[in-house]
């Protein structure tokens, strides 16, 4: 098993949510388990609805990689990942089971509680390398969750797609470098069949609704 020692000025502040990516629960938990991967995760939830803790969430898994959120660098040092079990898009991508969100659920609120975490700091790895990833993807849908991601103060609805973007929780730097990656990765958590980056009446106005509904 992969961890590290998280750093004393390094505490927990986000959950981020994964999917597998691999073929079978048995090809990811051994992946998962394998110190040659270079990978690890805290939690593994099966399409039965099994939780798999793999890790204590006290140390440093690395699930995230290269990424940022917010004025956060390493996501690693800060988050605790789930995984769920889905072959991905590469494999067969498939709707997430009803087990999995009542696991996935439960999980999140015995998380938040202990840990302290802000439902807007509960976030997806396509969140945090919009660059690199899909996950949890278009299939994985917001309101089947039992708390509110979103809900920022509706103070003001002419807001630039860049504007929003950041509102949402991209890093600023992500956002210059890669804006068209930042839509897709919304446009994946509004649970669009058709993935492409351009920006409609319809995406901004779905957009604005996601923030401050």
């Amino acid at each position: 098993m992969n961890y590290s020692f998280r750093k004393k000025n390094k505490i927990v502040k986000y959950i981020v949510i994964h999917y597998t990516g691999m073929k079978s629960l048995k090809d990811a938990y051994f992946r998962l388990n394998d110190i040659n991967s270079e990978v690890s995760v805290h939690y593994l939830i099966s399409r039965k609805g099994i939780i798999y803790n793999l890790l204590c969430p006290r140390l440093k898994a690395w699930h995230a990689g290269e990424s940022k959120w917010k004025d956060h660098i390493n996501i690693n040092d800060y988050s605790i990942g789930i995984e769920l079990e889905n072959k991905g898009h590469e494999h067969g991508y498939e709707n997430f089971s009803k087990k999995q969100y009542q696991s996935i659920n439960n999980l999140i609120k015995f998380l938040t509680f202990n840990f302290h975490i802000q439902n807007n700091d509960i976030i997806f790895h396509s969140d945090i390398s919009p660059n690199r990833k899909k996950d949890p993807g278009e299939k994985f849908h917001l309101n089947k969750l039992n708390f509110n991601r979103f809900g920022y103060p509706n103070n003001k609805r002419n807001y630039s797609i860049i504007k929003l973007l950041c509102i949402y929780g991209f890093n600023k730097n992500y956002i210059k470098r890669f804006k068209k990656q930042c839509i897709l990765s919304v446009k994946r958590t509004l649970n669009y069949k058709r993935i492409n980056p351009h920006i409609s009446k319809k995406f901004y106005f779905d957009f604005c609704n996601l923030l401050f509904k």
